[in-house]
């Protein structure tokens, strides 16, 4: 599969890394792609960086791993890129950090996902990757056992079974939540955000099967 990731940063590098190991197509968009040379020379020509519409437009599903403030820009400059694929959303928004724009986010009482929404009507949107430290992704991924639960929530049937399919992929273990108005259950400040909670685990928090 083609996956674009805009960001490279910890959560970005981070899935980007495990996809490439699984045999996927990784395409980074960032702001200066020729400072990650050095990160792609040890994904096995895997991946590659670009800008942005790069990463969006030659991408079958596109997984954000941006500051949240960043949103704005960001979903005005790929919009036209990415009409209505599949967009995980890892973004988590940080009040101090990110301003007014996180503020209203963390106000809104349908959750995260319905700030972003907004800016890319088209887009189907997966609440993904959101609640786990990228320390946790690195050193967790692939685990014996139980893995790490992957909290996923969002409106299209599609969308959803590939967000689970790369979870798997990447060494985790999908739960999922529910409808996009149910990512809320697993946004800042709940029981499973940052917990480190395998999958059995999240579902038990979260009452799902």
């Amino acid at each position: 599969m083609k996956i674009g990731i805009l960001g490279a940063g910890m959560i970005g590098g981070t899935v980007g890394r495990l996809w490439a190991e699984a045999g996927h197509e990784v395409a980074f968009g960032v702001r200066h792609p020729e400072r990650l040379h050095s990160m792609l020379s040890g994904l096995g020509g895997k991946a590659m960086a670009g800008s942005a519409i790069d990463a969006v437009a030659g991408a079958d599903v596109v997984l954000a791993a941006i500051p949240f403030r960043a949103w704005p820009g960001v979903a005005a400059e790929i919009a036209a890129a990415l009409g209505d694929k599949v967009l995980l959303d890892a973004t988590v928004p940080d009040p101090p950090r990110d301003g007014a724009f996180g503020d209203a986010a963390l106000a809104r009482k349908d959750g995260v996902a319905f700030a972003v929404t907004p800016l890319l009507p088209l887009a189907k949107l997966v609440r993904a990757f959101s609640t786990v430290m990228w320390t946790t992704l690195q050193s967790q991924a692939h685990r014996a056992g139980d893995r790490i639960g992957i909290p996923l929530a969002g409106d299209d049937a599609g969308a959803i079974a590939l967000a689970g399919e790369l979870v798997r992929d990447a060494g985790f273990n999908p739960v999922v939540v529910g409808p996009l108005s149910q990512g809320r259950r697993f946004d800042p400040g709940t029981a499973v955000f940052d917990s480190g909670m395998s999958g059995p685990q999240v579902r038990a928090a979260l009452g799902v099967t």
